[in-house]
């Protein structure tokens, strides 16, 4: 094992961000532009929100540039709460211990997170962790940001390693999915939005309940 990618939210640092309201916010903004009410839910992830919705209008023959100014503008809603979040984020435990002894190691790490690219990197210049990762990849710098794989193997030609060279450390489905598709070892952690419990359904190779586990797990790996 030679890389590891870390989701960002909920395993290195706590963004203390509502994303249920801040999709409630946008959904509301969507359907004050003609999307049926009652459709989308907060519970949906941001990008299938958007896929809806681009459906939607498309098939209801609005032309492709309002749809990108419409999606645009809730894209804008959403950066401005994950910024303001930057600015009050704080490291989880072990997060400067883990990444800095696995950098010791020689390992190439990497973030890949839906977060904007203007959030996380105002969140780890402030919290001293920018000088640790080889790359960080934000939901901006993809066509199609996780959960599609796209994203996460775009991570691994940026590291310049294999699947099988690498190791995944999420919160969420929304890591676990992308990695169990490409065949990289997925490790879930219990510190984020998800329970063990409903981690285990996902069936990723290693759950763990912090991230000094890690260090483990990569050398071992």
């Amino acid at each position: 094992m030679k890389a590891v990618v870390f989701d960002m939210d909920g395993v290195l640092v706590n963004f203390n961000i509502d994303s249920r309201r801040i999709k409630a916010e946008i959904i509301s903004y969507f359907e004050g532009m003609g999307f049926p009410r009652g459709i989308l839910t907060p519970a949906l992830p941001f990008s299938k929100i958007k896929e809806e919705v681009e459906r939607h209008l498309s098939s209801k023959g609005i032309g492709r540039g309002e749809i990108l100014e419409m999606l645009r503008t809730a894209e804008g809603m959403a950066v401005e709460y994950e910024v303001e979040a930057a600015r009050t984020t704080e490291l989880l435990p072990g997060a400067r211990e883990t990444v800095s002894a696995l950098k010791a190691r020689g390992f190439r790490l990497a973030i890949f997170t839906y977060n904007n690219s203007r959030a996380v990197r105002m969140a780890l210049e402030r919290l001293g962790l920018d000088g640790y990762f080889d790359a960080v990849i934000s939901r901006d710098q993809v066509e199609k940001p996780k959960p599609s794989p796209c994203h996460l193997r775009r991570v691994l030609e940026a590291l310049g390693v294999s699947e099988e060279e690498a190791l995944v450390v999420g919160d969420s489905e929304m890591d676990i999915k992308p990695a169990k598709e490409l065949g990289v070892k997925v490790a879930a952690i219990t510190t984020g939005v998800r329970s063990e419990e409903e981690l285990r359904a996902h069936s990723p190779d290693y759950i763990v309940n912090g991230l000094p586990e890690i260090i483990e797990i990569a050398t071992k790996g």
